[in-house]
């Protein structure tokens, strides 16, 4: 441990020294490349907005390049930013150069503020592979905690192949966000999928608003494999057409997934009776969130909405809704129709074992209301071996029991109450042994 301890001091101190020494080398750092100024521009023959364009683009890459010169000083924003850079590449070359020297020498910063989260961002730029290229060397050395790139233009071929070559080479990487970038075909998935299969320690996948050929949302779900992956984020990717196992398939290849956000995906008429048989046996995902609109709820019918919610908590009977899965909580956007009970709403804890006896819980809240508890235990030959372990299931919303209507679900109920419809209803003497499970102390 003293050894450990020792080991981790020096690393410290040596990260320090090396960031103070970056950071006193640059103190009166100055941007070496010209700047020119629009009429400079204008000048040359370049347009008016031409040359504003190229003036901005070239004060964004000066102030990143200073920025990352000086160090990143604690408390301030802490991502290496392009957006909107200008398409005058031959013009622009020796800047990026610069920004990716700049990049290199950042390194030492991130290594010493190692409790912060660095990222690097390219939003909406358009580049060529000639900057890619001076880019992704730099980003071989410099390992940021959040890669994202939205949206952006790229002229000429390769552009999977340096997002998922930068993934390859940051050991750091916690989390790639790829927000409508374009896949032109396959070998781009083949390539996305093999980088986040292979990558050691990346958790988060952000797939939003991307663009891909008919099925290629289904290739992802065959091809992603990962070990570390713990959220996938899907939005407007194009319809999902699961086939019967792979849903099932993709939970299992992805063991560690416990986020799985569909966003605005149009489902068919298939797909949530696949989620759902999926989710039966499933103890991993804890949360899968649907954000549906008009256009993408038509084709999901109510029937197909109570196999989803029958799988997270099915009433049919206190058995039914005892093994239910108690992991996996739904995030709606909007209520599903035909519903007894709101399926946000199930699942809200983090214990499984909570959330059973929730299950329980509203069940018996629901019977009590005409006091029907007792003609149900004996309908499902409930013993009365089972009473504590029922009566000990109502003890912490007894606890924790609100009166407030607007902090508790609609259907619930005082449970002393159902304890004592059960006891004045069916078996008292018996159940008057067991009345200490529902004692406070």
């Amino acid at each position: 441990g003293e050894v450990n301890a020792l080991q981790t001091f020096v690393g410290k101190a040596e990260r320090h020294a090396k960031y103070s020494e970056v950071v006193t080398k640059n103190k009166n750092w100055e941007y070496p490349q010209h700047v020119p100024n629009q009429d400079e521009l204008l000048s040359l023959g370049y347009g008016e907005d031409e040359s504003l364009e190229i003036v901005e683009s070239i004060d964004d890459i000066q102030a990143a390049c200073t920025k990352m010169r000086l160090g990143q000083p604690k408390g301030n924003p802490d991502n290496v930013y392009l957006a909107g850079t200008s398409q005058y590449y031959q013009l622009l070359m020796p800047h990026f150069k610069e920004f990716a020297d700049a990049l290199i020498e950042y390194q030492h910063t991130i290594n010493y503020m190692e409790d912060e989260t660095f990222s690097f961002s390219l939003d909406s730029v358009a580049l060529s592979r000639e900057v890619l290229d001076v880019l992704q060397d730099a980003l071989q050395h410099t390992h940021f905690q959040r890669l994202h790139f939205y949206g952006n233009e790229i002229h000429g071929v390769g552009y999977m192949n340096f997002i998922t070559n930068c993934v390859t080479a940051d050991t750091k990487l916690k989390c790639l966000d790829l927000n409508g970038v374009v896949f032109e075909n396959t070998e781009d998935i083949d390539l996305l999928c093999a980088a986040v299969s292979n990558h050691d320690s990346l958790p988060h996948l952000m797939l939003d608003n991307c663009e891909m050929a008919q099925g290629g949302l289904r290739e992802i779900f065959n091809k992603l494999k990962s070990p570390t992956l713990e959220e996938i984020a899907f939005c407007r990717n194009g319809i999902l057409n699961l086939n019967p196992r792979d849903m099932s398939d993709f939970l299992l290849s992805n063991p560690s997934l416990s986020k799985l956000d569909f966003g605005r995906i149009p489902f068919n008429e298939q797909d949530i009776v696949y989620i759902a048989d999926a989710l039966r046996n499933n103890s991993s995902l804890r949360e899968l969130v649907f954000r549906f609109e008009d256009h993408n709820v038509r084709h999901v019918v109510p029937g197909n909405w109570r196999l989803l919610s029958s799988v997270v908590f099915d009433q049919t009977s206190l058995n039914s809704a005892y093994d239910s899965n108690h992991y996996c909580h739904l995030d709606l956007e909007i209520s599903a129709p035909s519903q007894t009970y709101p399926l946000s709403r199930i699942n809200m804890y983090e214990d499984p074992t909570m959330n059973r006896r929730k299950k329980i819980y509203n069940i018996l809240s629901s019977r009590n209301r005409n006091r029907e508890n007792a003609a149900y235990f004996e309908s499902d030959n409930t013993g009365i071996k089972h009473m504590p372990q029922i009566l000990a299931l109502l003890k912490p919303f007894l606890e924790n029991y609100i009166d407030d209507d607007e902090d508790k679900d609609y259907d619930e109920v005082e449970p002393l109450s159902i304890a004592y419809e059960i006891m004045r209803d069916w078996k008292m003497p018996e159940l008057y042994n067991y009345l200490d499970v529902m004692d406070e102390d």
